[in-house]
């Protein structure tokens, strides 16, 4: 996190800010809001405002997506092995990004999806239908960067960067006046820059399987499930970083063109007048529409 201007203890709000946001939406924790979600199937549950909002832009990206972004993938994705926090998996022998997305399971978990998903603005209320759990994965990274930026900037700071995993949030003024600098690594190598974007304002968000990937009977997997297979990513795309005016939305974006492939990957991000670059499993680098003016190698 960087902060330019402001309170000498605003960093410290934001990272309890954070932890709280994490406390709220974390799948791993029993006292969860989102866990007591699903121990009410059928039944309205009042949440805070910080969880409302969060299943809405998740049931909003679900929606604008036609389902490739789905944030009820998370029985799935425990059924793949990972149903604990990634830290703890026992994780297979490196280099296996590339054969991981051409691996497909024989017993796939099929994916509810959001349609039965009711939610109740005047109240703070969701119900989710019997079977469904919301899994906030990165969307809730996004968010939770979206909301910090914002409350930092109204509590005094000049301007914010959060880096929450991977996922950069940028508003306000940069250090140097001139445009916050982020770096997207190279998917098959950590310590090689792909390349660089200077951005005013918005996010950066980047969804890949070349680190994120563990052994489970007998085979390689990663964390990227299909919603409408139910298991595993097999597209043609092994990093998508995304572009967008705000993080949750980068997330649904970077999600939802991963799933769709190099191809419809860029014309679905495109249509959602976002950018950014595809990168597939034979290195091929793709910059989308409108790259070109974030693009900063210098």
């Amino acid at each position: 996190m960087l902060l330019v201007g402001g309170s000498d203890d605003l960093a410290a709000a934001a990272r309890s800010r954070i932890v709280e946001l994490e406390g709220r939406w974390s799948r791993f924790r029993p006292e969860s809001e989102l866990s007591r979600l699903g121990e009410h199937p059928g039944d309205p549950v009042v949440v805070s405002l910080d969880t409302y909002t969060l299943v809405e832009r998740a049931v909003r990206g679900w929606e604008a997506t036609a389902g490739r972004y789905d944030p009820t993938v998370g029985d799935a994705v425990a059924a793949l092995g990972y149903d604990r926090s990634f830290e703890l998996l026992a994780q297979g022998p490196a280099g296996h990004a590339r054969e991981a997305a051409s691996t497909v399971g024989a017993d796939p978990t099929a994916v509810p999806g959001c349609a039965g998903i009711e939610l109740d603005p005047v109240v703070c209320a969701v119900t989710l239908p019997s079977g469904v759990r919301i899994d906030p994965g990165g969307i809730g990274k996004g968010l939770a960067g979206d909301m910090v930026a914002a409350e930092m900037l109204a509590a005094g700071a000049a301007g914010v960067l959060i880096d929450l995993g991977g996922d950069l949030r940028v508003a306000g003024a940069p250090p140097d006046g001139k445009a916050w600098t982020i770096s997207i690594e190279d998917p098959f190598d950590p310590e090689r820059e792909l390349t660089r974007v200077a951005l005013l304002h918005g996010a950066v968000v980047t969804t890949s399987i070349t680190w994120r990937k563990w052994d489970r009977a007998g085979r390689t997997v990663h964390h990227i499930v299909d919603p409408s297979t139910g298991d595993i990513s097999t597209s043609d795309v092994v990093s998508a970083s995304i572009i967008a005016g705000e993080g949750w939305w980068g997330e649904v974006l970077s999600k939802a063109a991963f799933l769709a492939g190099m191809d419809e990957g860029a014309d679905l991000v495109a249509a959602s007048r976002a950018t950014g670059v595809l990168v597939d499993a034979a290195g091929g680098v793709r910059e989308l529409d409108g790259f070109a003016s974030y693009s900063r190698l210098d």
